[in-house]
């Protein structure tokens, strides 16, 4: 009876270890299929939401991210089940599907190989027909900067384009080089000038598009040039995160618009305070031990902390209008100063266009005549005088 007794205690033994064996063997499988079953088409707004997952961030940053980025996210059957292999939250998948209106339809057969997926449609130049309407404003009279010129100055560079909303555009060909490339980043800096903060830019159209006109992302040509007519030393937004140890900027979108002897306008409104519509994934983000730096890539902050940057971040753009001088003062030429340890010396700006340097003097002239008798020089945006005379202190 004993001899029984031990011999079924043996076969349990037995069957619990082939049990957990069998288990372990398919739980190992179930995570190996769960490694390799990435979606070819994920797109990359989506992988960067299951990043943030796998970086175990909280629902509330992976939801304020989906919210400020500005993408629209169209899941497939495909990519809902992948979100639910990596252990993505119900809530933050549901407003993914919220972001993109619904899970994308199943297309249509082809004769095609179903496998196969077609690439981006390319590029292609538009013919030059002039699209003045989308254009912010209308060249002052007696410029020699027009559509036309930014035309023939741009083209060597890149594709002119009808974009959708915005008419015609430029499209730089140097986004094609670098991967992650965005206007007011790459092959660039800022240095500090009697008109504020100025990008001083590496390219040979830089002088065009960063101190004219305004920036735009585009689902099928990504970052593109709308024409403007005002120059500016830049024409960006600015967000401090001091506690961070960050400050940010991001171009400013078509909407935002420049009246002389008024200032910037978005919407109607005086850009004070404004955010212009910019979600966290249109500003870069870098420390201010690097500002200073004529490279800013090995410094930018990684992906996953731009929703954390921005939601602790306070706008900070700083524009006025001066002498005649639309001035972008942005963190401010003090508060750079101590933040960055760094003496900051007011230059000047050298053009290298006569057009450009001589659009500029009629801008000044126009500026003044507008604000002739509407009240003192050198107030800010929001009325309020301000002395420009600490100006001079600093030649």
């Amino acid at each position: 009876m004993k001899e029984n007794d031990l011999s079924d205690r043996k076969l349990k033994i037995a069957i619990a270890l082939a049990v957990a064996l069998i288990g372990w063997l398919c739980l190992k499988g179930a995570s190996s299929v769960q490694a390799q079953a990435t979606p070819a088409n994920l797109s990359p707004g989506v992988q960067e939401v299951v990043r943030l997952s796998q970086a175990h961030m909280s629902d509330d940053v992976i939801l304020s991210y989906i919210r400020n980025s500005g993408v629209s996210y169209h899941l497939s059957a495909d990519d809902i089940l992948y979100l639910n292999t990596q252990s993505v939250s119900q809530p933050v998948i549901s407003a993914l599907l919220k972001a993109g209106g619904s899970a994308t339809p199943a297309p249509a057969p082809a004769p095609a190989p179903p496998a196969s997926v077609p690439p981006p449609a390319p590029v292609q130049p538009v013919t030059p027909a002039p699209v003045v309407a989308a254009a912010p404003t209308a060249p002052l009279p007696g410029s020699e900067v027009t559509l036309g010129y930014f035309q023939a100055q741009l083209a060597p560079y890149g594709t002119w384009v009808e974009v959708p909303g915005y008419g015609l555009c430029w499209r730089p060909a140097a986004q094609d080089a670098e991967a992650g490339w965005r206007p007011y980043f790459n092959a660039g800096h800022w240095d500090y000038t009697d008109d504020g903060w100025y990008w001083r830019s590496d390219y040979p159209w830089g002088e065009y598009a960063f101190h004219y006109g305004r920036w735009a992302r585009d689902g099928r040509y990504g970052w593109v040039w709308t024409p403007g007519y005002e120059w500016a030393p830049a024409w960006v937004c600015w967000r401090n995160v001091e506690a961070e140890g960050f400050c940010g900027w991001a171009p400013l979108p078509p909407g935002a618009r420049f009246q002389a002897g008024v200032g910037l306008l978005w919407n109607g409104r005086v850009a004070v305070d404004v955010d212009f519509g910019l979600g966290a994934d249109a500003f870069v983000f870098i420390p201010f031990g690097h500002f200073w730096d004529h490279d800013y890539r090995a410094f930018l902050a990684p992906s996953w902390r731009w929703p954390v940057l921005f939601r602790a971040s306070i706008l900070a753009n700083g524009y006025r209008f001066a002498g005649g001088h639309f001035v972008v003062e942005g963190l401010g030429r003090e508060r750079i100063g101590l933040l960055t340890h760094h003496e900051v010396v007011a230059g000047r700006i050298d053009f290298h266009d006569a057009r450009i340097s001589h659009a500029r003097e009629l801008e000044h002239a126009h500026a003044v005549e507008v604000m002739h008798g509407r009240g003192p020089e050198g107030r800010d945006f929001r009325g309020d005088e301000r002395r420009d005379d600490h100006r001079d202190d600093h030649h």
